[in-house]
């Protein structure tokens, strides 16, 4: 079965764009049930200027239920990329949200910001060397710090002012893939790259996430919605270029710099070995002249020696 690759950003954001299949993926990531969903801002594009990659960010108002069957509404924040970037990319984007007031709630004629707690995904199309697993979850845990002990607390300080955060490396999917996350993830295995990167042949379609699969397919014979997909594509290239070429640079520049060192420290040891054979020089002399009973002061001025130096040859 042939799909549009979702890990595309043309793919992803027709995906996300169905109310119903959105509210289904971001409840198998954030492992908890979705009742209402909206689309916040649209989709953003930012590009790191030194290597030419981009950041696709999503925003979701959603109603989410609590394990104790309450309900609570948050900001969800998607990113995702599909090469490595720099993570203040990241961090800019996060540090908007909280910035601003998600919504204007007016009551009589006083207007009364509100803001939203927020959960964070990361959907990454490589591997974060330190942290080998398919996925975590970054989660708040709160703790007394004098006896350091955790405690259970409903603040609303603390969920405004921190953040869970989900992050996913579709690239570390495994072979066997059992929990309700991986089998959804299937649909993002790279190595199902056709020979155009933005069509995914799908071997095994996990029977759970069937109509995500069926959707994700209409695309497939749609020449414009391939031609979009061939642009990204086009532009995914030039940027691995930009990436090597980048990498390149950095290795260059970082061998330039060992080099560089090397010289320095080879040439304060010609130095250190320079003065060692002038002192060792200089005290052959001055034993020589102490034979000849020469003054101290005369061997001080012929030799640079030093009176303490000399007194110890003797």
């Amino acid at each position: 079965m042939k799909i549009v690759n979702p890990l595309y950003d043309k793919a992803f954001k027709y995906l996300m764009e169905n109310n119903r299949l959105a509210k289904k993926v971001l409840s198998v990531i954030l492992d908890q049930e979705i009742e209402e969903l909206t689309l916040g801002q649209q989709e953003t594009v930012v590009s790191d200027d030194k290597r030419f990659l981009t950041l696709f960010r999503l925003d979701f108002v959603a109603l989410i239920k609590e394990p104790d069957g309450s309900k609570k509404k948050v900001l969800i924040e998607l990113q995702k990329s599909k090469f490595e970037t720099d993570i203040q990319r990241f961090r800019t984007y996060l540090g908007s949200h909280y910035i601003k007031a998600d919504t204007i709630k007016k009551i009589g004629k006083t207007s009364i910001k509100r803001s939203y707690p927020i959960i964070t995904i990361y959907i990454l199309g490589y591997k974060l060397k330190d942290i080998p697993y398919m996925a975590v979850t970054v989660n708040r845990q709160i703790t007394n710090s004098v006896n350091k002990k955790p405690v259970k607390v409903n603040s609303f300080f603390i969920e405004h002012l921190t953040h869970k955060a989900h992050i996913l490396q579709v690239t570390r999917l495994p072979e066997k893939r059992r929990t309700n996350l991986e089998k959804f993830l299937t649909l993002f295995n790279q190595a199902w790259v056709t020979d155009n990167g933005y069509i995914l042949e799908i071997k095994d379609v996990p029977k759970d996430f069937q109509d995500i699969a069926n959707y994700l397919s209409g695309p497939v014979m749609d020449e414009e919605f391939r031609r979009q997909l061939a642009g990204e594509e086009e532009i995914d290239y030039i940027f691995e270029l930009q990436e090597a070429k980048y990498l390149k640079q950095i290795g260059e520049a970082k061998q330039r710099e060992k080099e560089a060192k090397r010289r320095e420290e080879d040439a304060k040891q010609r130095e250190e070995d320079a003065l060692k054979q002038k002192k060792t020089l200089a005290i052959k002399l001055a034993r020589q002249m102490l034979k000849y009973n020469v003054p101290i002061e005369e061997i001080m001025a012929e030799t640079n020696l030093n009176r303490e130096d000399i007194i110890v040859l003797k």
